[in-house]
């Protein structure tokens, strides 16, 4: 059963990734490029010159004089121009996560990910401010890693600083800005674009950092923007500024803005209200009042779904945000023309920022996030009931995660529809059949929350019961697990409910289902044994 490993031997692999990086760094000249975010400078010490091209054009409205003594020091380089190999890695394959995280590599020193699909490397040692990326080589390099560099290292460092990278974009008036928020596809572009075009300040597409203190303020990081290959003849005036329009359709087009568009790169602004976005078949744009908990569902799902170690530091922050803020959806019409109008009518008539500061300044009820994995094999048929019933705890802290263990059936496009049919995101897996202690770990290593949950497919929970078993650990700080009981039922089709049979406390003394876990548990004893195909949970108890 997996465990972390100890911090001094995550410091003593990063040292010897250092080495190799000074080895490499020895091969070829050294570069060093500096750049200021948030109030903090940043070194970008290139070995050799492979890397420059890649990096930094999406960074470089950003980018400032020598500094002596820089807050963060980023040492990049690759092994085939530089003529060096990396050192293996100390860890098994099935470390891996899909954001980047390698479970048990990850202390509140140092910070360790692996990106797959660019094979980079990024570690970061917190206390000496130092980061490390490495490739094998860039010939393999993606559009969103030219889009959104770095994205993982600047995350770590922003989140020490007290700042916190949301996917989203910023765009503003002389009144301050708003934040466009949610999964893809919904439309962040397109209104950013519109805006720029109409002569609003422009902050970021993909992402953007953003600080609660002194006051809400959303800053620039990137000057690109990533348009679908299909939108782009609707936006000629950037067909110019386009990196890869070679390989469209099959990518995104990414544009990078500067400098061209420099006058309208806003460096920060106060952030005054939060919208996600939505593509309708209205003529005009409408813009709605939503609730805090809506506007926290879709913009902490589609942040921490992309950003390794984000977790509760990350949803605390955006909890904040959109309990303070005015949270709204922005229902985009078809007529692009009236998008920046509605923007800058919609901000003219917000209140003043003094109210929104005194607002700012009332305490939030906060509420650990759960994350409720539901391992599955050939459940198609229970999966929305399973789904209903977490949904009917009422708990405004969730994360569902579905692990698909080698289904047969057509589970992938049942939870598909869910996400349209109940308006929930659930962050989907598949792997191939290797039992349900495979399945649960999986998802433990995926999980973004304090708290874990388990619900098999075929398991209901009675209502409040996750608010009570959240209450019971939240209140008793020196617990790891809160056990209850399972009850069997029966589904009575006459009546159309469950009808009890049998004794929970002899039938499922020990139900995964009925129980709640601190995730640090699962650092503390390890995961579930994957060579056992049942009684995995009562070996791990």
């Amino acid at each position: 059963m997996d465990k972390p490993e100890p911090v001094e031997v995550q410091a003593a692999f990063f040292h010897r990734v250092l080495d190799k990086f000074l080895e490499a760094k020895a091969n070829v000249q050294e570069v060093d490029l500096y750049y200021g975010l948030c109030g903090t400078t940043i070194r970008l010490c290139f070995a050799g010159e492979e890397l420059i091209r890649h990096i930094t054009p999406a960074l470089s409205h950003l980018q400032i004089s020598r500094v002596e003594s820089p807050d963060f020091t980023i040492n990049l380089w690759d092994s085939r121009s530089t003529n060096t190999r990396m050192v293996p890695a100390p860890w098994k394959g099935d470390r891996y996560t899909y954001r980047g995280d390698i479970w048990g590599y990850n202390s509140n020193r140092i910070k360790t990910a692996f990106h797959w699909f660019e094979f980079s490397l990024n570690m970061f040692d917190s206390e000496s401010n130092t980061g490390i990326f490495w490739v094998e080589h860039t010939g393999n390099f993606p559009y969103w890693a030219h889009a959104s560099p770095l994205r993982t290292l600047l995350h770590w460092w922003m989140q020490k600083n007290s700042c916190q990278l949301v996917h989203g974009a910023a765009i503003g008036t002389e009144k301050g800005a708003v934040l466009l928020s949610g999964k893809g596809g919904i439309g962040k572009t397109t209104t950013a674009l519109s805006c720029l075009t109409a002569g609003l300040d422009y902050l970021g597409d993909d992402y953007v950092v953003l600080r609660l203190q002194p006051e809400p303020s959303v800053f620039s990081l990137y000057n690109t923007a990533k348009l679908n290959a299909d939108d782009v003849e609707k936006f000629p005036e950037y067909s110019g500024l386009i990196f890869n329009s070679e390989n469209l359709p099959d990518e995104k087009a990414v544009i990078f803005l500067y400098p061209e568009y420099s006058r309208r790169l806003t460096p920060s602004m106060p952030l005054r209200a939060i919208l996600v976005p939505g593509v309708t078949e209205l003529t005009e744009s409408r813009i709605t009042e939503t609730s805090p908990e809506n506007t926290l569902r879709a913009v902490s799902f589609t942040t921490m779904t992309q950003l390794p170690g984000a977790g509760i530091e990350t949803f605390e922050l955006l909890n904040q945000l959109s309990s303070k803020l005015p949270c709204y959806s922005f229902e985009l019409g078809r007529d692009l023309k009236n998008i920046p109008n509605k923007i800058v009518g919609f901000l003219a008539d917000l209140p003043a920022v003094s109210q929104t500061k005194e607002q700012f300044d009332l305490p939030v009820k906060t509420y650990p996030l759960v994350s409720v994995i539901i391992p599955v094999y050939n459940g198609e048929r229970f999966i929305r009931d399973a789904v209903d019933s977490i949904l009917s705890q009422d708990y405004p802290a969730l994360e569902i995660i579905a692990v698909n263990d080698g289904s047969t059936d057509q589970l992938r496009d049942v939870i598909s529809g869910l996400s349209g049919d109940l308006s929930v995101e659930i962050r989907y897996f598949e792997q191939d059949n290797s039992g349900p202690a495979a399945a649960r770990n999986r998802g433990i290593k995926e999980a973004s929350g304090e708290y874990i949950a388990f619900l098999d497919v075929d398991d209901l929970w009675p209502e409040g019961n996750l608010r009570m078993l959240v209450e019971e650990l939240s209140e008793n700080r020196e617990l790891d697990v809160v056990q209850g009981y399972a009850q069997l039922s029966h589904y009575n089709p006459e009546t159309g409910s469950y009808d009890y049979s049998g004794n929970p406390e002899e039938s499922f003394a020990n139900s995964i289902a009925a129980a709640i876990y601190r995730k640090s548990v699962f650092t503390k004893v390890g995961l579930f044994d994957p060579t056992l195909m049942y009684g995995e949970d009562a070996d791990w108890f």
